[in-house]
């Protein structure tokens, strides 16, 4: 009778230290995957940054060559601006996320922390 409650009671501790290593796992695990993102984040954020002006200019350029002198000068800015703007955060966003996919990688093969 003694030998079955010492065998269960053995048995409950190996158990919650498997737990234990695993939630210390799985902690690391979103660490490195936090770490990642905010990786990739910084990356959108900083080729949307280099972006803004480049678009801005451009589109501003293009719409002036194109019509000349048959729209105001504040139209021209304001279209120029606002397709600046969209194109922008579209290639930013696309830039960004490419050029700083490699974090993700590292993440899943496990050597987010040894670059």
């Amino acid at each position: 009778m003694t030998d079955e409650p010492s065998a269960v009671s053995d048995a409950a501790p190996s158990a919650e230290l498997a737990t234990t290593v695993a939630e210390s796992s799985f902690d690391s695990s979103l660490a490195a995957e936090r770490g990642a993102e905010r990786t990739v984040m910084r990356s959108i954020v900083r080729f949307i940054a280099i972006a803004l002006p480049i678009g801005i200019a451009f589109f501003i350029g293009l719409i002036a060559l194109a019509v000349g002198d048959d729209l105001e000068w504040w139209v021209i800015l304001g279209i120029g601006t606002l397709l600046g703007v969209v194109a922008a955060l579209l290639f930013g966003v696309l830039g960004g996320a490419t050029l700083a996919a490699h974090a993700f990688e590292e993440v899943d093969k496990g050597t987010a922390g040894h670059s």
